[in-house]
């Protein structure tokens, strides 16, 4: 009797491990397509108005009643969303003086067309009755393909397909989906062109860190390091000229379509819109961090916000994934094999470090360190065993299923 029990644990256990080595990077994808829809259906249902809700537009800069599609506008300032919305509705359109209804706050905003861009193209031309539903339809399809992109970096990196799930489900996306944000295309960029040099497909690489760099102007330092990984791997297995012309073929289309968005911005509003607010964005790493994390600790003790715990809980996954990567013995298999993959964690280190205090203020899920995060994972898949991941998931599921429900149920 025993000895037939232990044959079908054993059976179970097999039949087990078969159904989850068995999704493709495919069924991966799909799953992460889903499950952004169904997080979009839930959320338009709680919230009423539309899709025009998930803009989050206000008043301080949306007037409601000369704005383009007529989206709900509530009091106070809004959310980042409304800015991608008048560019979705017109690309052209990045002057800082109100336009279809919008004003900028700051010049940044008009040199990140590439969100905008992809959704005015998704709804031909700017379409007014198509531009609030597409700018979810293609944050959406960034998830699905973010799931795609990482389910094959877990494949090249030896494990299976289903760990993908984890770059796309990074828990500062709820945020992003939720609120019409453009890091889903660029994580999905970024991603994608780890994937493609990893691949030696370093033109293709460079098209998608094209799109990376007018997405998000961060993405800038993800390319210098990304770049820099190329010349170490190609000089080590060749010469520095065959390393110079791989780094180039990677680097030129990036920085010759930054440096085109950026004439032509500051043609318009006076300024390159990169620099345009960067003291506010930006400081000197760390200086600001014992502060915000006082504030906090301090919010959560007295219960003075309802999202100080979800603040704390992300911090503290990020700090966790960034201690168990850089001790693992990924570190020294990635900079072996695939250097550009750590370097682009280490520029993630970087952008995060230097966060300001008025980033930090309200750090909306540090949907900044998605490429921080994601790399993370990278080094992890790199490393030996499996414990160190299961440590990881021991603390970063739980505070994705807090962040992901609080972002599906709140504005």
């Amino acid at each position: 009797m025993v000895c037939s029990n232990e044959r079908v644990s054993s059976i179970t256990l097999v039949r087990v491990r078969r159904l989850v080595e068995r999704p493709t990077p495919g069924t991966v994808g799909l799953a992460g397509l889903v499950a952004a829809m169904v997080f979009c259906v839930i959320r338009v249902l709680r919230l009423g108005g539309g899709w025009g809700t998930f803009v989050v537009a206000g008043r301080s800069f949306t007037d409601s009643e000369t704005v383009t599609g007529r989206i709900p506008v509530m009091a106070g300032a809004g959310f980042d969303g409304q800015f991608f919305y008048r560019l979705a509705v017109d690309p052209f359109t990045v002057g800082l003086g109100r336009a279809h209804g919008i004003a900028f706050d700051y010049g940044v905003r008009s040199g990140r067309v590439g969100y905008p861009a992809l959704v005015w193209l998704a709804s031909m031309g700017g379409q007014p009755n198509l531009v609030a539903p597409m700018m979810v339809a293609v944050n959406v399809l960034a998830v699905g393909l973010l799931a795609w992109v990482g389910a094959h970096l877990a494949r090249d990196h030896g494990r299976i397909a289903l760990w993908g799930l984890v770059i796309a489900g990074y828990f500062g996306f709820g945020v992003v989906l939720g609120r019409d944000l453009s890091e889903l295309v660029a994580a999905t960029a970024v991603f994608s062109a780890l994937l493609l040099v990893g691949r030696g497909a370093h033109l293709w690489a460079g098209a998608c860190a094209a799109l990376a760099v007018v997405t998000r102007e961060q993405a800038v330092l993800t390319v210098v390091a990304i770049t820099l990984g190329i010349v170490v791997f190609e000089w080590r297995r060749g010469s520095w000229s065959a390393a110079g012309r791989a780094a180039a073929t990677f680097a030129i289309p990036p920085a010759l379509l930054f440096l085109a968005s950026q004439l032509a911005v500051r043609h318009v509003i006076g300024e390159l819109p990169a620099a345009s607010s960067s003291q506010l964005s930006a400081t000197w790493p760390l200086v600001d961090f014992p502060r915000a994390l006082r504030r906090w600790v301090d919010e959560f003790i007295h219960g003075m916000g309802g999202g100080s715990a979800l603040v704390l809980g992300c911090f503290i996954a990020i700090v966790w994934m960034v201690g168990l990567a850089v001790t693992s013995d990924g570190v020294q298999v990635a900079f072996a094999q695939r250097p550009w993959e750590l370097f682009a964690g280490a520029a993630g280190i970087g952008v995060f470090t230097l966060s300001s205090r008025n980033v930090l203020v309200a750090p909306a899920d540090f949907r900044q360190a998605y490429e921080l995060v994601g790399c993370a994972w990278l080094v992890l898949w790199s490393g030996s065993g499996t414990r160190r991941l299961w440590w990881a998931m021991a603390v970063v599921a739980p505070v994705t299923v807090l962040a992901i429900g609080f972002r599906c149920l709140v504005i």
